[in-house]
């Protein structure tokens, strides 16, 4: 069976015993924007800075057409809260395909 990541912006929060961090739900949902990717990064004076672009069309030349539509920007002592989060979903998403092949290497074998 397929395993759910369950990630929390408290699991992106640095692991450190200095901080007690206690994460409560807002009054109303949190806001979502769907981009198509990330275009680039830059880290300067202390934030890391994320452009995210969305996909206007394709070309004559059959070239994608993209735009950056949004800036997203993060302290950089955020940084190693994000790569733990990308590297739990990762990890889970091997687990997963693993799991998947395996159920079906048995299927096969009774089969």
């Amino acid at each position: 069976m397929a395993k759910t990541p369950e990630t929390t912006q408290a699991d992106a929060q640095p692991a450190t015993a200095a901080r007690n961090v206690k994460m409560v739900p807002g009054r109303l949902p949190p806001e979502e924007i769907y981009v198509d990717g990330v275009s680039g990064i830059l880290g300067r004076g202390g934030v890391i800075k994320l452009d995210c672009f969305r996909v206007m069309g394709v070309d004559r030349d059959q070239a994608e057409i993209r735009t950056v539509t949004h800036r997203l920007v993060l302290p950089a002592g955020a940084m190693p809260g994000l790569v733990r989060l990308f590297q739990r979903m990762a990890n889970v998403g091997r687990d997963s395909a693993a799991d998947a092949v395996a159920a079906e290497t048995e299927a096969d074998k009774d089969s």
